[in-house]
């Protein structure tokens, strides 16, 4: 049976035609379209073998389920009196000329009341269900989308809201958490520490082996191994509080930024938690976002904002209790 056979054949029943209508306004599963269609299982499923092997339509599986959808068609049908070899029935342009149009018709034609009535009513119902699923699991949700799509997707999300040919600098960069989205976005990054341990650690990331615009630099915040005047951004994320002097390391910041950079500090809050303090080896108890605002500007940034972190919530893991952080923004 020739192409245009299988699809008039299709086309001639009138539940098919029922099928095709409600699949051009909606994608569903089987046992939808049976509560859609008010037919039995082995009815729809015996019309959409039909229709599938017409290419009227398409299936889609999403988990568990398969899903059926009309055949997409472009936005304006081809002329099938005009196309190509409309002549020859099977001619690669005739056959999708036809089936466009068909398909295109289709979708014009009305649902009716009742039918219309029932497809909405499946609706309602699928979307209860996916509202019943998120209540099942919404305590867990947000270690689901860890889990399926790792910690760090958002932050690589907003780094496209800053241009590409940036050249940026993680200046305590550590194991190097940041660098994966940071070489993903901009066209040169300097990853600064001064610990070689740490750098080791970093270049070893299994997601930085294909990075070709990361240069690793041993050095420290007082003395950045950096030319004067070549950052658009400079991050120190929970660095400055290591610092010995850090009104001189926010001066050493400022000459490694051009005139019309950034800085990014991501910084603790003056506390009195003494074991995290021993832990973490700190110089400084934190700062306050004020007097870092003004050591910053002091430093020759014009601009200064500091913002607490909300997300960052203190946690007591092990015992030991956290500070609470902000950010301050410089320019």
């Amino acid at each position: 049976m020739t192409g245009s056979e299988l699809i008039f054949k299709a086309m001639a029943d009138s539940t098919r035609q029922r099928i095709l209508r409600v699949l051009s306004a909606e994608e569903l599963g089987v046992t939808e379209l049976v509560e859609v269609l008010d037919q039995p299982q082995s009815t729809i499923s015996r019309h959409l073998k039909v229709l599938r092997d017409a290419g009227l339509v398409v299936e889609r599986r999403n988990g568990p389920l398969v899903l059926h959808s009309a055949c997409p068609v472009s936005p304006e049908p081809v002329d099938s009196v005009n196309a190509p070899g409309a002549g020859h029935d099977d001619n690669s342009h005739g056959i999708p000329a036809i089936r466009d149009r068909l398909l295109h018709w289709v979708a014009q034609q009305p649902l009716g009341d009742e039918l219309r009535g029932r497809l909405e009513r499946v609706i309602r119902s699928r979307r209860a269900g996916e509202a019943d699923f998120f209540d099942r699991i919404g305590t867990r949700w947000d270690q689901l989308r860890v889990e399926a799509f790792g910690d760090a997707f958002e932050l690589e999300a907003l780094t496209w809201l800053l241009p590409s040919d940036w050249t940026v600098a993680d200046v305590g960069t550590g194991t190097g958490h940041l660098l994966g989205a940071l070489s993903a976005r901009f066209a040169q990054v300097i990853a600064v520490d001064p610990a070689e341990a740490m750098l080791d650690a970093a270049r070893n990331r299994p997601d930085l082996q294909q990075a070709r615009n990361i240069s690793f630099r041993a050095g420290s915040l007082e003395r950045l191994p950096i030319e004067t005047g070549t950052l658009d951004l400079a991050i120190a994320s929970l660095v400055m509080h290591h610092v010995a002097d850090p009104p001189a390391a926010l001066r050493e910041l400022r000459r490694c930024i051009r005139s019309a950079g950034y800085l990014l500090l991501i910084e603790q809050e003056t506390h009195h938690l003494a074991e995290f303090h021993q832990r973490m080896s700190d110089r400084w108890w934190g700062f306050e976002p004020a007097a870092l605002a003004e050591w910053t500007r002091q430093a020759g940034f014009a601009t200064a904002r500091t913002h607490p972190l909300a997300t960052a919530r203190p946690t007591a893991r092990r015992g030991i209790e956290s500070p609470k952080l902000f950010a301050l923004v410089a320019s």
